[in-house]
Order: structure tokens, then C-alpha cells, then sequence
């Protein structure tokens, strides 16, 4: 259940805030740190947090060192920590939140895993750009993800270049969906159909280099990031960063390498050029047994 609970000024006409506002949707505002992660300032169970902002988790997830913080009780399950590049020794844990609070709405009674991110928390002394928070020290451990199941379950909408986000209060709503697309095309953007694959997992069409292939649609990645033997296959050549890793899901790390894909495409919008990372990715997320949903 989403909750609004407090009144929205009125925005100049004709722009995206007010577009949707007149829908009904209410904002949040997002703030880019650690490198190039959109994070959302909430309170959980009325204690202050954040959350990353990650298409690519299919669930909310909650930090295990959080969990006191925040007064949840856990329970344990059998399900490895995957993300990726592989499963962890780590189980996930489950949870319910009562509240999450972000921006004007209240999310209640959500669902939530619980794993350890500590991994992903290490100590960062870079300012936030575009904080509305005068101290952003308050906020240097983020408390966990905010994943694809609550954004599709209400309809949420994720600017990244003005680093908002849009809550629809009455839920996903396909009139919604239409008056935003209408309002884009005019403005020039590409719409690009995006599914929900049999692992939870936004994805869209695209190649490289011509090489057709699907991409996760991934928030929570700071780069464009494609699978090794997917590169070498579309042609693109790899430079060897050295010393370089990425970090994934369960505190699992794999050596990343640098590429330049000469054409990629999403959808029909075409980059000419495009800086990606490279590096070995795991089967159960390129879904490889699969040729219709094999992805980059």
C-alpha cells in the first residue's frame, strides 16, 4: 500500500513534474553518490536511510547490519545470495518493513530480503551531488535497495537526469504509462519496449555491433556492463585494466576490462562509440540456456 501524506505545490506547466503530478504520482528526490549510484533518503520504520535505486534486484533488499536499526525481525531461508557474478556461501534472510517513507508517500507492509552489503559499504568521504541533506556524513552507510517488484507494484517512474522519482499512490496505471509516453516522444526521446523475463529482470532489445542480444535494464550498475564471451562475439575489442574489479551481490568480485563498442543499440536508438566495462557474468543472470533470452 502506498500512502500520500502531505500536499504538492502546483509546477510550472508543460513540465515532466507537473505532467505527472496532474496524474496523480508523487515525487522524491534522488540523490547520485558513490561513484554513479541514484540513492533515495528514506525513513524505515520512522529511523532515517537510503536506499539504492536497482532495476536489477527484483526484490527490495534490506542490509543484514541494518537490521537492528530498523527493529526487524528475521527469518531465515535456504536461498543462496546470487547477483551477477554468482552465489555466495550467504543465505538471504526475509523481513517485513511496516513503513518506508520517500519523498510525499508512505510505502507500508513491504516485503523485504535481507543480506549483507557491507561489501558495498565502504567508507566515503565524496560529497552528494544534488543533496538536499546539509550533512552527508548522516548518510554514508546506504541501508539497502529499493528493487523492481515495489516499482512495477506502483507504477514508479525514475528520471535519472534531474534525479527524481515518481510514486503512483493509486498504483501502476497503463493510462499513466501513455500520457508519460506521449509526453516524451514529443520532446524527442525513443521509447524502447521493455519486458519482465522469467528471472524477475527488466530487459529490452539491442545489439552490438549488429549482434543482436537483450540488455538488464539495471540501476544499480554504475556502468554499462557486458559479459566477456558476448563482446568478443560482437567483435569488440577488450583493454586490460589491470588491478580493476566489480563488485556483485554476496561480497562476490570479478576482474573487470574496458571496451569501445564501435555501435550499440537499444532498441532503435543507436551510440556510436560507447564505453563499456567487460567481464565474465553469470549464467543464471544472462539466462545463456536460453537464445530468445540471452542477454549483454
Amino acid at each position: 500500500m502506498v500512502t500520500p501524506f502531505c500536499a504538492r505545490g502546483q509546477q510550472p506547466g508543460g513540465t515532466l513534474t507537473s505532467t505527472l503530478a496532474s496524474q496523480g504520482l508523487a515525487g522524491a528526490k534522488l540523490e547520485r553518490r558513490y561513484g554513479n549510484h541514484l540513492l533515495v533518503p528514506v525513513s524505515i520504520n520512522n529511523r532515517r536511510g537510503a536506499l539504492m535505486i536497482d532495476t536489477g534486484s527484483p526484490y527490495t533488499l534490506i542490509d543484514r547490519n541494518s537490521v537492528n536499526t530498523f527493529g526487524l525481525t528475521v527469518e531465515k531461508t535456504d536461498s543462496s545470495v546470487g547477483g551477477l557474478f554468482g552465489r555466495a556461501w550467504e543465505r538471504y534472510g526475509t523481513s517485513k518493513v511496516k513503513s518506508i517513507a520517500m519523498g510525499n508517500c508512505m510505502v507500508t507492509n513491504v516485503p523485504v530480503a535481507i543480506a549483507d552489503l557491507s561489501g558495498m559499504n565502504p567508507d566515503r568521504s565524496a560529497i552528494a551531488t544534488g543533496s538536499h541533506i546539509s550533512d552527508s556524513k548522516a548518510m554514508a552507510h546506504f541501508n539497502g535497495v529499493l528493487g523492481a517488484r515495489e516499482m512495477g507494484k506502483f507504477g514508479m517512474i525514475i528520471d535519472c537526469t534531474r534525479q527524481m522519482l515518481y510514486i503512483n499512490p493509486n498504483g501502476a496505471s497503463s493510462a499513466v504509462s501513455q500520457s508519460l509516453a506521449s509526453f516524451l516522444s514529443g520532446r524527442g526521446f525513443t521509447r524502447v519496449p521493455m519486458r519482465l523475463n522469467s528471472n524477475a529482470h527488466f530487459d529490452v532489445e539491442g545489439s552490438l555491433n549488429g549482434h543482436a542480444t537483450r540488455f538488464l535494464v539495471d540501476t544499480g550498475s554504475a556502468t554499462t556492463l557486458i559479459d566477456t564471451q558476448v563482446a568478443v562475439k560482437s567483435g569488440t575489442g577488450v583493454t586490460a585494466l589491470a588491478g580493476y574489479g566489480a563488485g556483485g551481490a554476496g561480497g562476490l568480485m570479478e576482474g573487470v576490462n574496458r571496451a569501445s563498442v564501435k555501435e550499440l543499440a537499444i532498441g532503435n536508438f543507436k551510440l556510436a562509440n560507447a564505453e563499456v566495462v567487460v567481464a565474465h557474468i553469470s549464467g543464471d543472470i544472462l539466462l545463456s540456456k536460453s537464445a530468445a533470452e540471452s542477454n549483454a
